[in-house]
């Protein structure tokens, strides 16, 4: 007797798991794909619509410096990478520049100010796609990328910087 009750105890659990996986597999169906699919987009300060992946130019490598707002380290690199920005070929539209903002308007006028001649300049809040596509972890950072979009140096200061830029 106790074989039959745990025999269909056993039977009522395996319909009720068979019926959940059906349900799951129903909901999954019903929904949209999340795989690769258009990834959002940002606007720089001058209104160019940017998407990630950076959609390089043809020519010399493109400059992407990232800064913070409140970032001591990146008030220092701010000179030495507008003068880069100045000097690259190709201007403006090689030169982009990200100021990631945890809280909007904090400070952030300075760079905006500085960079919006040299650059297209991007405010984006911490967790954009600009971010996590170039692993920022710490700022300032600077990145030289190639016309296939591969990594070709990245700088960390403005001595590193300049080294890089002359070597």
């Amino acid at each position: 007797m106790i074989a039959l009750v745990l025999s269909v105890l056993a039977l009522a659990v395996t319909a009720l798991n068979l019926l959940l996986c059906y349900g799951i597999i129903r909901r999954l169906r019903a929904e949209p794909a999340h795989g690769p699919g258009p990834i959002p987009t940002d606007h720089t300060v001058t209104g160019l619509r940017v998407g990630v992946p950076v959609a390089l130019p043809a020519g010399a490598p493109t400059l992407v410096g990232f800064f913070s707002p409140g970032c001591g380290a990146c008030a220092d690199l701010l000179p030495a990478f507008t003068k880069a920005a100045e000097a690259h070929p190709g201007g403006t539209g090689k030169v982009t520049a990200v100021v990631v903002e945890a809280v909007p308007d904090s400070g952030s006028r300075i760079y905006l100010d500085a960079l919006a001649p040299v650059a297209e300049v991007l405010r984006v809040p911490p967790d954009s796609p600009w971010v996590t596509a170039f692993g920022v972890i710490g700022f300032p950072q600077v990145h030289a990328l190639t016309e296939d979009g591969a990594l070709r140096w990245s700088a960390v200061g403005p001595s590193d910087l300049e080294r890089r830029l002359a070597g």
